[in-house]
């Protein structure tokens, strides 16, 4: 659960062996493997993260992490905001 909703996710990054670990690769990747994928809708987008990670060889590399709401749609209820979900203060 994130922030009140709940939500499935999953993260994305360049197999080991690319010869191109750059960010351009990556995001090339990211967005042939969710044009590849049944699309999510920008509707039920909560949020994309982004971080490196070292990998065994010293190489650092990249891993998008997107985090969205899977549940069948209320078509009574309005559209989920994860900024209207925050505590007000």
């Amino acid at each position: 659960m994130t922030q009140g909703y709940l939500c499935k996710h999953f993260s994305i990054g360049l197999p080991d062996n690319a010869e191109d670990q750059s960010l351009t690769a990556l995001f090339r990747h990211v967005a042939d493997t969710l044009a590849d994928d049944d699309p999510i809708s920008m509707d039920d987008m909560i949020a994309i993260g982004f971080n490196t990670e070292l990998g065994d060889d010293a190489v650092y590399r990249g891993v998008f992490t997107i985090v969205f709401d899977d549940r069948d749609p209320d078509p009574t209820a309005p559209p989920l905001s994860p900024v209207s979900s925050l505590p007000r203060q």
